[in-house]
């Protein structure tokens, strides 16, 4: 099944655009968000190298380690993991998939962009987040060599990159997204890929796309994370 990324890229502004808030955030991120998706182009993974997936890092934001239950002391001891988890999972010829929100506060700095760009991998993907705009919709992120709104992987089963989740991931798709941070994994076709669901470092996508091929057939495994799910597969 080969995706439509203009399509979906379509899909995923309409929802945008309809949107009038939630519990953490009201209209104008989503018109942020709207206005970086009608900038940015919906684009296709190359599964030319191994690939790693994470999102919702906050480099650098110390206040996501108490509304999300971070394990960490403080936001260098959080940033420090971060960066040592990457480098120690991650390959130089590897691809990395950064599925939105990078840094926060003093870490919006180039020094943060300059340590991306000379981290591990030879591709390194951002799907847009809202915390990787300005009010206005402009980007606040450097170090990427592509950065889109909604990234497309066609395989067994397609998988959708986007930050926010979908409110309806096309028939057949599975939707990778982050944003909802510790929220417990769905009873639908989606993968979290936050920090949180991953034990804070990479996975790899063969392991999404075997737990995606049983959300596509409408079964969903154990487990309180998604690095719990895959546990309990045997992955």
């Amino acid at each position: 099944m080969a995706l439509d990324p203009q399509a979906l890229k379509r899909g995923y502004e309409a929802q945008l655009d309809a949107a009038s808030g939630d519990a953490h955030h009201g209209r104008r991120m989503f018109r942020a968000m709207l206005r970086a998706s009608r900038e940015l182009p919906a684009q296709r993974l190359a599964e030319d190298a191994t690939v790693w997936v994470w999102s919702d890092l906050h480099f650098g934001h110390g206040n996501i380690i108490g509304y999300t239950n971070r394990p960490f002391a403080d936001v260098e001891a959080m940033d420090r993991a971060l960066w040592s988890n990457w480098e120690a999972t991650v390959g130089s010829q590897d691809t990395v998939v950064f599925v939105g929100d990078i840094a926060m506060r003093e870490a919006v700095a180039e020094r943060t962009w300059q340590r991306i760009r000379s981290g591990p991998g030879r591709t390194k993907h951002l799907v847009v987040g809202n915390h990787d705009l300005t009010g206005a919709g402009e980007l606040r992120v450097a170090g990427f060599d592509h950065i889109a709104s909604v990234l497309c992987d066609d395989g067994d089963p397609p998988l959708v990159f986007t930050h926010l989740p979908l409110a309806n991931p096309p028939c057949g798709c599975v939707n990778v997204h982050g944003h909802t941070h510790a929220e417990p994994p769905r009873q639908s076709p989606h993968i979290n890929v936050s920090v949180e669901q991953l034990d804070y470092r990479p996975v790899a996508l063969p392991r999404l796309r075997a737990l995606a091929q049983h959300l596509a057939a409408g079964r969903y495994p154990a487990g309180a994370t998604t690095l719990e799910r895959l546990a309990n597969m045997g992955l």
